[in-house]
């Protein structure tokens, strides 16, 4: 059991949110209980996960995206008015940190991913408003990017990732950044990286990677932002003496 405020507290500052320039709050976005005996976590704030979020008896609820954008409009209604509903009516509280959950170096999706695929000596990577977010590091060994795909498949739970496959016969150099970062595969090619790996593909996206000869794999929005939170939620049942439940909606995109 925990105050929230303690949690909120800790969390602003092993996450170092005020280091941050954002497009949304990072930190408590609805409050609700005070005391937390359970947290819940998954990639985005939805109605699936809040009615998990009950099922599972949850006090908290803590997310990679909040429910509240700069670009988005302050009128309430729709599948805002229900989400926002659902958690006043239950005194549920929303969590959410964005950057600085992707940039952590410990926890972060960035560093997660990396893990994942081998690599634990990393290098900062992925510059966004004047501020790094990821990272990239070299694999001990190289390997084909055919190799490649099928860890990413099995450790990340996907079927079906986007695979631009117009780089080297052998990957060693790695660069990383989870979710909607297709333009950093520019910074990714500038520091000599052989693969670029990301959450979203876009357009241009492919003539780079085929006329720059680098690889690109676009694994998932989804996919490569479940690993930070999860993180997260597993970091605070620990020092919290918490419940901790991940809920992963499968998201497809």
């Amino acid at each position: 059991m925990a105050k929230l405020e303690r949690v909120e507290h800790h969390l602003a500052q092993i996450l170092c949110v005020e280091q941050f320039s954002d497009y949304c709050p990072n930190g408590v976005q609805v409050r609700g209980r005070r005391t937390i005996k359970r947290v819940i976590t998954g990639v985005s704030a939805c109605l699936e996960l809040f009615q998990a979020a009950l099922a599972r008896k949850a006090d908290l609820i803590l997310v990679h995206h909040g429910l509240f954008w700069d670009k988005d409009s302050r009128v309430i209604q729709g599948q805002m008015h229900q989400r926002l509903q659902l958690l006043m009516k239950h005194h549920l509280t929303l969590m959410a940190f964005h950057l600085p959950l992707d940039a952590h170096p410990q926890l972060g999706n960035n560093a997660r991913l990396l893990r994942l695929l081998g690599i634990e000596k990393m290098e900062p990577f992925g510059q966004y408003r004047h501020q790094t977010i990821s990272f990239m590091g070299s694999l001990d060994k190289a390997v084909t990017v055919d190799r490649l795909v099928k860890t990413v498949k099995k450790r990340l739970r996907i079927d079906a990732p986007i695979i631009l496959p117009f780089g080297p016969k052998k990957i060693r150099r790695i660069a990383v950044c989870s979710g909607g970062a297709p333009e950093l595969i520019h910074e990714a090619k500038a520091k000599g990286a052989d693969l670029f790996l990301t959450g979203e593909a876009n357009e241009p996206l492919y003539y780079f990677a085929r006329e720059e000869k680098i690889h690109c794999i676009a694994a998932g929005h989804h996919a490569t932002e479940t690993l930070g939170v999860r993180a997260l939620g597993n970091h605070l049942a620990h020092a919290f003496d918490l419940r901790h439940f991940f809920h992963d909606t499968h998201n497809p995109l």
